[in-house]
């Protein structure tokens, strides 16, 4: 069974991850990463981003009614290394977003456990939960200030379940999303963090458009069918 990182004290504490999107035309993004390259250092700061999201849902479908919305998909993130070997995996929860809260970011709550040792995949299922979708996400990221990582990536689907090696775009024209997210944090940190968001979207509005996405489209819900 999968060993992952343990919480002390009378109850997990509730962090918070801030973020923006926004979509590249292919023939931006060399002038993107060059942008990127000084603000975040040079031309080594850029990190390989490489890695297989798996999203389960609940085996027992909760009945239609308020309780539903307690249920929520638990994501399996796979960091890959260039041949498609595993080099982590952590499973991820991220909350309902805030709804409309006027801040200059999307705002949700986030628990990240790191698997330490054994197979996630029996956790989950230990666990009650089941395969739902999956993809696999390709490119690089570069830390700014040491707190915000801001990814530029191109979405791929599998062909064959669990095979990442059958990955092909999901977007043929070739366009990257690009996401800045913070690190996870404390409630009270929030407003200050929208604040270096939203100074760095103005350092980058020359190249991308970076938005708040609407919060309809980040709910946690259960498509289930």
């Amino acid at each position: 069974m999968a060993a992952g990182k343990k919480y002390t004290g009378t109850g997990m504490p509730t962090h918070y991850e801030c973020s923006l999107h926004g979509l590249l035309a292919k023939d931006h993004e060399p002038q993107l990463r060059t942008r990127l390259e000084a603000l975040c250092g040079d031309t080594e700061a850029a990190h390989r981003e490489l890695h297989h999201e798996i999203s389960c849902i609940p085996c027992i479908e909760t009945p239609i009614g308020p309780l539903r919305r307690e249920d929520h998909v638990l994501r399996l993130r796979i960091e890959l290394d260039p041949l498609g070997a595993e080099k982590s995996t952590s499973i991820c929860l991220l909350g309902h977003p805030e709804p409309k809260s006027g801040r200059g970011a999307s705002v949700r709550p986030i628990i990240n456990a790191q698997v330490l040792s054994g197979s996630a995949s029996q956790l989950l299922s230990l666990l009650g939960y089941k395969f739902s979708s999956e993809f696999v996400r390709k490119g690089y990221w570069f830390l700014y200030r040491n707190s915000m990582k801001v990814v530029v990536s191109q979405v791929y689907r599998l062909q064959e379940q669990g095979n990442v090696q059958s990955a092909v775009p999901v977007d043929p024209s070739g366009n990257w999303l690009v996401q800045i997210a913070s690190d996870a944090m404390a409630q009270e940190l929030v407003p200050r963090v929208c604040d270096q968001l939203e100074e760095l979207r103005g350092l980058l509005e020359d190249y991308v458009e970076l938005l708040v996405v609407d919060h309809a489209f980040l709910e946690n819900k259960i498509p289930y069918s």
